[in-house]
C-alpha cells in the first residue's frame, strides 16, 4: 500500500509544481499599468547631456574599466544614443512609461556584449533614464533581461521589499 501512497504523492506534488509554474507565468503577462510622464525641458536637457557624454569607459572610483575592444564600445555607444533619440523624438507626443520600456527592451535586446559588467553598465545608464524622467520602476524588465526569467521576478520582489 505505502508504493502506491508515495505514487499518488508525487503526483500530487508534479501537479502543485506545473500550476505554480503556470500561476507565474500567467502574472509575468499581466499587463502593467502606464504613468503619463511629465516631458519637462529639465528633462530633455538631461537626457541630451546623457547623449553627449562618453558612454562605457573607464569609472575611476569603481570597478567597471570599460567595453573593450573598442568597436564593441562605439556599437554600445551608438545603440545608447539612438535610444535617447529616440526617446527626445517620441516623449513630447507620447509621454508615457511603456513607451519608454518598450524603447528599452529594444535596446536591451540588441545590446551584445556577455560580460557582465558592460550588461550592468547598460542598466545603470537605463536607470538614469528612468531618474530623469522620474520612472520610479521598470516592472521587473530590467532584472528579467540581466538576471533571465526564473531569477529576475525574485530579485525584483526581493529588492521591491528593501
Amino acid at each position: 500500500m505505502a508504493p502506491r501512497s508515495n505514487r499518488a504523492m508525487n503526483l500530487l506534488r508534479l501537479a502543485a509544481i506545473l500550476a505554480s509554474a503556470a500561476f507565474a507565468a500567467l502574472w509575468a503577462l499581466l499587463p502593467t499599468a502606464d504613468q503619463k510622464l511629465d516631458f519637462s525641458e529639465d528633462a530633455t536637457a538631461k537626457l541630451s547631456e546623457l547623449r553627449a557624454r562618453t558612454k562605457y569607459v573607464d569609472l575611476p572610483g569603481t570597478i567597471y574599466n570599460g567595453m573593450r575592444p573598442e568597436s564593441s564600445r562605439v556599437l554600445a555607444e551608438e545603440q545608447l544614443n539612438r535610444l535617447i533619440d529616440c526617446l527626445l523624438a517620441r516623449l513630447p507626443s507620447q509621454p508615457s512609461k511603456k513607451l519608454v520600456l518598450a524603447e528599452f527592451s529594444r535596446t536591451m535586446a540588441e545590446f551584445e556584449s556577455p560580460d557582465t559588467e558592460d550588461r550592468e553598465q547598460l542598466l545603470r545608464y537605463l536607470e538614469e533614464i528612468m531618474d530623469i524622467l522620474r520612472i520610479a520602476s521598470s516592472d521587473g524588465l530590467l532584472n528579467r533581461w540581466m538576471y533571465g526569467p526564473i531569477l529576475g521576478p525574485k530579485v525584483d520582489r526581493d529588492y521591491k521589499k528593501l
